[in-house]
């Protein structure tokens, strides 16, 4: 084939610089492509350290709260059963102090008629079909003995009841100075069963988390 005789050859050098630039170019291009690609996967990385940082904090933040108000309403709920104790056994003792009355006008009146009150427990009134003089004395006796019964039975339930109210007292007053030095009180709380309810706000916290 003949040339054109207006074209003017290239120079093979030419040619061959031109490639070498190509490549270099090309070389180039990806070399600046990877570095992107492992700036982007270090900003990735970095998010990502981040984002499990913010989610484990998070999760110990949940699961600190969930326990305080946990332990909060076991608190509540642990006063809420004293007091409930507290008016019940107040409430039997006053019981118990109203029966000893009734108990004692209705020996009274059987001992004023004529009966005898029993030297041993329990305490009971009985009366002879046939009353002697020894009778009638011991009569008379008794009146003295069921006195003495009353005042016992009375004063044995008033210091059950003053005793009932100072542990009361004692109870709120020793929490109330704890709290104003900042401090819990355990002295009376069952920490394992605290503990095993609390599992499962631990297991919620951590849903929460993931979620």
């Amino acid at each position: 084939m003949e040339r054109s005789e207006g074209a003017t050859p290239r120079p093979r050098l030419e040619t061959g610089s031109r490639e070498r630039r190509l490549f270099a170019g090309l070389v180039g291009t990806l070399k600046q492509s990877k570095s992107n690609l492992e700036e982007k996967e270090r900003d990735l990385l970095e998010k990502r350290k981040s984002i499990e940082a913010a989610v484990t904090g998070k999760s110990e933040e949940i699961s600190r709260e969930l326990r305080e108000l946990q332990y909060k309403a076991f608190i509540e709920k642990r006063e809420e059963e004293e007091k409930k104790k507290f008016e019940i056994d107040l409430k039997y003792k006053e019981t118990e102090r109203e029966l000893i009355e009734a108990e004692y006008n209705i020996m009274k009146s059987a001992v004023s008629d004529g009966g005898i009150l029993t030297v041993t427990e329990p305490v009971i009134v009985y009366k002879r079909a046939r009353q002697t003089e020894e009778d009638a004395a011991m009569s008379r006796e008794s009146e003295g003995r069921l006195e003495s019964w009353r005042t016992a039975q009375l004063e044995r339930i008033e210091n059950a009841i003053a005793l009932i109210h100072k542990r009361r007292s004692d109870t709120i007053e020793r929490r109330a100075k704890a709290k104003a030095r900042g401090e819990e009180d355990h002295e009376d709380v069952d920490i394992a069963d605290v503990e095993e309810e609390l599992v499962d706000f631990d297991e919620m916290a951590t849903d929460a988390a993931v979620a």
